[in-house]
C-alpha cells in the first residue's frame, strides 16, 4: 500500500491518492525522476492533503514515493520560475509563507513513510509532516550549499527546533547527505525500518492510529504540538488545561474509558472537532 513499485506511470497523476481503512495513502508517482517535485506534482499533492483533510471517512494522512526514492528535491529539469499565481502566500504573517503550510493546518496527523531518498525541499516535505518513519536504506539531506541555494520554506526556523541548532547546523550547512540510522540519532526522522519490512510497519502503525486512537484527540494533540513554537509555559499550560476540560465531557473520553474497562478496541466517532 505505500509503495508498489510494480506500478509502472504512463503519463498518469504525478500524485496517486487511495482511501484505504481511514488512512489516505498519497504516493509522490514520478518515479522516473525519484518523484522530484515539479510544479505540477506540488499542486496535486496539495490538493491531495485537503481532500483528505476535508474527508470524514479519513483520520490518518500518510505520504510516501513511488519506486525507490521518496523526493529526490526540485526537479531542475524543469524553469525554475515561479508560476503567475502562487497556491500559497508570501505574506510574512501568513502560515502559508512555509509553502508546506497546509501540512501544519490540517488536524488529521500526517506521517512521511520515507522510503529512499529525501533531498533538498523533499526533506522539507517529510520534516513538515508530524512523524517521519524511514527505510533503512533512504539517505536524507539539505544540499542547498553545494548548489549555491540556500535554506527555503521556512526550514531554518523549524529545523533547529526538530533536531537541534547544532544539528540543523551541521545538516543545513555542510550540505551533507546522512544514512536513516544518523537520522534517527539526531531527531530527524523518529523510526528506521529494515527495508523488506518497511511497508508493513508503516500500515500497522498507521492502522493503529486509526484503531486505538481518538481521532479528535489525534486533531486537538496535533494542533497543541504546532502552537507550542509560539508560546510562552504559561500560555501552553492555559491552553492544554482548556482542552482538557473539553475532552473530558467528550463522547471520544466516555468510549475510551469504557473499552478500558471492557478490554476491548474503543469505536471513536470520527469527529475531529
Amino acid at each position: 500500500m505505500v509503495n508498489d513499485s510494480a506500478v509502472v506511470r504512463e503519463n498518469g497523476p504525478s500524485v496517486l491518492y487511495l482511501l484505504d481503512r481511514h488512512v489516505a495513502w498519497i504516493t509522490l508517482n514520478r518515479p522516473e525522476r525519484r518523484n522530484a517535485l515539479s510544479a505540477d506534482m506540488d499542486a496535486e499533492l496539495r490538493t491531495c492533503v485537503l481532500r483528505a483533510e476535508g474527508d470524514s471517512d479519513c483520520r490518518v494522512i500518510c505520504i510516501s514515493g513511488m519506486g525507490e526514492g521518496f523526493c529526490s528535491g526540485a526537479d531542475l529539469s524543469v524553469s525554475p520560475a515561479l508560476p503567475a499565481q502562487l497556491p500559497y502566500s508570501l505574506e510574512p504573517h501568513s502560515l502559508e509563507a512555509f509553502r508546506f503550510g497546509y501540512l501544519i493546518q490540517a488536524r488529521k496527523p500526517i506521517v512521511a513513510a520515507i522510503n529512499g531518498a529525501a533531498v533538498g525541499v523533499g526533506l522539507v516535505l517529510a520534516a513538515f509532516c508530524d512523524i517521519r518513519i524511514a527505510s533503512a536504506r533512504a539517505r536524507l539531506g539539505f544540499t542547498y550549499s553545494r548548489v549555491g541555494l540556500v535554506a527555503e520554506y521556512g526550514i531554518a526556523w523549524w529545523l533547529p527546533r526538530l533536531i537541534g541548532p547544532g544539528a540543523s547546523n551541521d545538516l543545513l550547512l555542510s550540505g551533507r547527505l546522512v544514512e536513516a540510522l544518523e537520522a534517527r540519532q539526531m531527531g530527524l526522522v523518529n523510526q528506521v525500518v529494515d527495508g523488506e519490512g518497511f511497508n508493513a510497519h508503516v500500515e500497522d502503525y498507521l492502522l493503529a492510529l486509526v484503531e486505538r486512537c481518538s481521532p479528535r484527540s489525534l486533531a486537538v494533540i496535533k494542533r497543541q504540538a504546532w502552537a507550542a513554537h509560539e508560546q510562552t509555559l504559561l500560555e501552553a499550560v492555559r491552553g492544554s488545561q482548556q482542552d482538557l476540560d473539553v475532552a473530558r465531557r467528550s463522547a471520544d473520553h466516555q468510549e475510551g474509558l469504557q473499552a478500558f474497562r471492557e478490554k476491548r478496541l474503543p469505536r471513536f466517532s470520527g469527529d475531529t472537532q
